[in-house]
């Protein structure tokens, strides 16, 4: 699945590639990926222009002239920018083809969404209006997470998935994020210390920051089919069962944690 550092990526990518670019027809071959009927989505899009995107959360929000796409890649998938000519993926969503004789594919493994909105009315689209604190914003502080924290009950890691209290961090960053700041998964959010919030920022900062760096993870492909450099190796403890801890050399575990399944070490995250 997709999480920040993908999606970061891929705001970017059709940023630097779209800008400019005018919609000229639009073919949907799912309908239930949309939020409005296709005829009404290809009567809102076609003739648009390309004015840029930028990430926020897990959605990439593209600007046209006078409305706002916004995409969301669900457990995966991929937006592909086709050169004129060249063959389209078997399986699409959705195919906009481009005033230069481009194509761009959407393809989602489940879950996805091309929605789009007037751009002045997007505080109604509640999947993106609901979302919380941007985790690389420079309001997202210690002392905001703190705030964010207080007098909440839920585990650690529920609260980071949770995406109406920080957008953008799913289960494969999480784990990196509580191991480097040395906290167990089920710790209750209300009872982290000052130290520990500050552990736990760095660790949210660092972890995502690091994926950004190398592009994303090597799993996810870009919108020229590239994928990013973040692979397996660049984890410390994230689906690293069996292998040593990277502090203390104890074998890293898999738990439960909830829904979700969590990778520990289970000497330097020891639950109290």
């Amino acid at each position: 699945m997709p999480e920040l550092p993908e999606i970061v990526h891929r705001a970017r990518e059709i940023d630097a590639a779209l800008t400019g670019r005018t919609v000229t027809a639009v073919t949907i071959f799912q309908p239930k990926c949309l939020n409005i009927p296709a005829d009404a989505f290809t009567q809102c899009v076609v003739g648009q222009t390309f004015h840029g995107a930028q990430y926020r959360g897990k959605w990439i929000l593209a600007a046209l002239d006078d409305a706002t796409l916004l995409l969301n890649l669900g457990m995966g998938g991929e937006i592909l920018l086709h050169a004129p000519g060249e063959p389209l993926p078997e399986k699409v969503q959705a195919v906009f083809d481009l005033d230069d004789a481009s194509r761009l594919s959407f393809h989602f493994w489940w879950f996805g969404y091309i929605h789009v909105m007037a751009s002045d009315r997007l505080a109604e689209h509640t999947m993106t209006a609901e979302l919380g604190i941007d985790p690389l914003a420079p309001a997202f502080t210690a002392e905001a997470l703190a705030t964010l924290l207080a007098g909440r009950r839920a585990r650690i890691k529920s609260l980071l998935l949770n995406q109406k209290v920080i957008a953008g961090i799913g289960n494969m960053y999480s784990h990196d994020v509580l191991f480097r700041a040395k906290l167990h998964p089920d710790r209750l959010a209300h009872s982290l210390s000052p130290a520990e919030i500050r552990a736990l920022w760095s660790g949210i900062r660092d972890t995502l920051q690091t994926a950004i760096d190398l592009g994303g993870s090597d799993h996810e492909q870009g919108l020229h089919g590239n994928v990013g450099a973040f692979g397996l190796d660049h984890l410390l403890v994230g689906y690293r069962e069996g292998h040593p801890c990277p502090s203390c050399g104890a074998t890293i575990t898999r738990i439960r944690t909830g829904s979700t399944q969590g990778f520990i070490c289970p000497e330097c995250q020891v639950l109290e």
